[in-house]
């Protein structure tokens, strides 16, 4: 990687972008702060000085349609990734854009005709929910060691939402969000990717607090459930059993594992699972070599220097906003069960 290989235009700059995406850049060789565009001018210039960009943009479309701009960071809220990815490609830039991809199937599928249409890299936030255990968990799967895998049952409990009296989430408007609620999108990424594709499912969901204080927008009305419940069934056969809530009154995240002959669990952010067979439980620490790391930015930027797409692709952020359209669907048609 040489020096000033990648030139970067930052769209967004919230808290994910300040707190991983920007610090992991600066430790990159070759990586040039060239121009940011935040909500407004003076939270861009707050970016561009804590960073080191030399350009400061009060619209989007002009760090895109600088020249100097080889490649953008997407990191807005999910009403504007569709409209400034496709963009930056038509314009033949490189694009790393935030999960999750889009506000509906719809759009996502949009972004996956106009990166098909080009070679440019393009590259989804991954979740870093289950990241540390992931390649030690697929590994495990694939050797037999759990035999076949029956059922899956995702317990994702957070106290996010549960306080009344603070202000409404912009996570929780269906105008900056769209279908995209809770940590649906996000395991549905990983379950897409650990067990393959869900084939049908049914959903139901409740907002128990249905009105807040309002955001600075003086937006109140909660568009978005605060728990969801999904029972469904994956194309192998295994069985689905999922709870998203953000109304809990403590946090207890965890995916499990039954299979034939034993059962793995996860939990969130945790660097090792607990194997329960037939002789008993016990905890498995991930050994280094299998340990899944946050090297994302680092993924990206080396597959704009080979010329390929990244991973996450858009590919997979499809299917991913597939099955969270149909959790949607599903509880707008009183728990029917769509067909994924």
């Amino acid at each position: 990687m040489s020096v000033k290989q990648f030139p970067i235009g930052m769209i967004g700059a919230g808290a994910i972008a300040v707190s991983r995406h920007l610090p992991n850049l600066q430790k990159i060789e070759g990586v040039e702060f060239v121009a940011v565009a935040n909500r407004n001018l003076e939270s861009s210039r707050k970016v561009a000085e804590a960073f080191g960009f030399a350009k400061v943009y009060e619209h989007w479309k002009e760090v895109v349609d600088d020249p100097e701009v080889r490649i953008i960071f997407n990191c807005t809220p999910p009403y504007m990734h569709k409209e400034i990815s496709c963009y930056a490609l038509a314009k033949g830039k490189h694009v790393f854009c935030q999960a999750r991809m889009a506000m509906n199937l719809a759009e996502a599928e949009e972004m996956l005709e106009a990166d098909r249409s080009t070679e440019l890299t393009t590259m989804l936030c991954p979740p870093p929910t289950y990241m540390a255990v992931e390649p030690f968990v697929m590994q495990y799967m694939e050797d037999g060691h759990l035999g076949d895998i029956r059922h899956i049952v995702l317990h994702h409990a957070t106290s996010s939402l549960n306080d009344a009296d603070k202000p409404l989430h912009w996570r929780q408007r269906s105008d900056l969000q769209g279908i995209n609620l809770l940590d649906v999108g996000i395991m549905g990424e990983v379950l897409n990717r650990w067990f393959g594709p869900v084939s049908h499912l049914s959903a139901i969901g409740k907002t128990w607090v249905t009105e807040r204080p309002a955001d600075r927008d003086g937006r109140s009305m909660v568009e978005l459930p605060d728990s969801v419940t999904v029972i469904g069934q994956f194309k192998t056969g295994a069985t689905l059993t999922a709870l998203f809530t953000g109304a809990a009154a403590a946090d207890a995240c965890s995916l499990t594992i039954h299979g034939s002959k034993g059962t793995l669990r996860c939990m969130a952010g945790e660097p090792y699972v607990a194997l329960q067979t037939s002789e008993g439980e016990r905890r498995i620490d991930i050994p280094e070599e299998l340990l899944g790391k946050w090297e994302v930015e680092k993924q990206f930027l080396q597959s704009v220097a080979d010329g390929k797409k990244g991973a996450p692709s858009f590919e997979e952020g499809v299917r991913y906003m597939r099955f969270t359209q149909a959790i949607t669907d599903s509880m707008a048609q009183g728990m029917r069960p769509v067909q994924l």
